[in-house]
């Protein structure tokens, strides 16, 4: 029973050390602040003896993390610190431990537990007794990394307005507030390549913990002049306490253009197809469409395969023409890009006669030149002539018989 009774008392003497420490402060001391991540520190937790005739021996101290994250995040490398006696009223100690804060720790505030064990010496010897302060408080300080984590386009053909999607994430371990980011496209070899249509140039991002992802969008407009080649278009991030640069890569894709040629060929049409532009072109295929001055036997459309700039190859086709020489053409690629495009073009076509339809010239000489026009009247000349001769007859028929008329009263008379 008088063992419980010291134990009793022990607690209630100790119990205003422990209060007043709890009431001086929540958190740990540091040696610096802020504390950030990667930090090895010493950390202090003062203690104060406001209790009467106790008289302290060999009093320790442990610091444990109070939960799971506090432990992942924070490492206690020395946990135990002994502070000795405290044997006068108003008597302070300072227990002192080293921690190491983990690289990836998040910003914020973890909580510890400090456990106080300590014995009370009087004539029947000493009692040993134990109390926790609960929520002692560390605060660690992250660093905010703001990141270009993705952009939705990466190639854009001169002459073309399109929609761009920048994501932005905090890699970092500490929260970004009130960001914005600014897009500068002032200097005289980007604003001659590029404009941002209708939004402006500055974007809000708002405010980013570790770990989250915000994203803008804008639409930005490719002059048709603009040359070829990568551009990087300066990025600034910014908010408060924080800044950094960046870029937004940009290629701009050259003009692909083709050049056509062809010749008769076997009775057969062979139409070369040269990639004359800068670009290559994969999955070229080349379609004759319907139309008025040709006719296409079979397929009207080869696919001819990918072409690198400056290549060329050749589709063969079965083709008659039908009237005039002009033959429409439709060419489909594949963009650097992964766009599928087409070019249409006209070229002049002189086929010969073995490649001509079948009445196609007779039409033409009908309402074509003078050289057609001759040949179509030397065909009916025996028919004109036979006419000619008729009409001459009828309106030489009364010459006709008075010349009759007189050689036969001439011959009567000589009788």
């Amino acid at each position: 029973m008088s063992n419980i009774i010291k134990y009793i008392i022990v607690l209630l003497i100790l119990l205003p050390v422990l209060q007043n420490a709890s009431a001086a402060s929540e958190y740990l001391v540091t040696e610096h602040e802020p504390v950030y991540p990667g930090d090895t520190v010493f950390v202090w937790v003062p203690l104060k003896n406001i209790g009467y005739g106790a008289w302290w021996v060999d009093t320790s101290v442990r610091l444990i993390p109070a939960n799971n994250a506090t432990e992942k995040a924070i490492h206690v490398l020395d946990d135990s610190a002994v502070i000795g006696n405290m044997e006068d009223w108003n008597d302070m100690r300072t227990a002192k431990f080293k921690i190491h804060i983990d690289q990836k720790a998040v910003e914020g505030e973890y909580e510890f537990n400090v456990y106080i064990t300590t014995k009370e010496k009087d004539s029947a010897g000493t009692t040993p007794a134990t109390q926790v302060l609960e929520d002692r408080i560390l605060v660690v300080k992250g660093a905010p990394v703001i990141t270009l984590s993705n952009t939705s386009i990466d190639s854009v053909a001169p002459g073309s307005t399109n929609e761009v999607v920048l994501k932005f994430r905090n890699e970092g371990t500490g929260a970004a507030r009130n960001l914005y980011a600014d897009i500068n496209t002032a200097s005289e070899h980007l604003a001659s390549a590029f404009s941002i249509v209708g939004s402006g140039k500055r974007f809000s991002l708002g405010s980013l913990n570790p770990g989250e992802e915000t994203e803008i969008r804008f639409s930005l407009a490719v002059n048709a002049q603009a040359e070829t080649g990568v551009y990087n278009i300066p990025l600034t991030i910014s908010g408060m306490n924080y800044s950094t640069t960046d870029y937004i890569g940009i290629g701009v894709a050259g003009i692909t253009d083709f050049e056509l040629s062809y010749q008769e060929s076997g009775g057969s049409f062979l139409l070369s197809v040269a990639n004359v532009g800068v670009n290559p072109a994969r999955a070229v295929s080349v379609t004759i469409p319907t139309q008025s001055n040709f006719n296409v036997l079979g397929s009207n459309t080869q696919v001819i395969g990918n072409l690198n700039a400056g290549d060329y190859t050749s589709a063969t086709f079965q083709v008659t023409r039908n009237r005039g020489q002009d033959m429409k053409l439709l060419i489909q690629y594949t963009d650097a890009g992964g766009i599928r495009r087409s070019i249409e073009k006209n070229i002049s076509v002189k086929l010969s006669n073995l490649m001509a339809t079948p009445g196609g010239d007779q039409h033409e000489a009908m309402h074509g030149g003078g050289l057609n026009i001759s040949k179509l009247a030397a065909g009916f000349a025996p028919y004109i002539g036979v006419v000619l001769l008729g009409i001459i007859g009828i309106w030489q028929r009364k010459s006709i018989k008075d010349v009759y008329q007189r050689l036969k009263f001439q011959r009567q008379r000589r009788k």
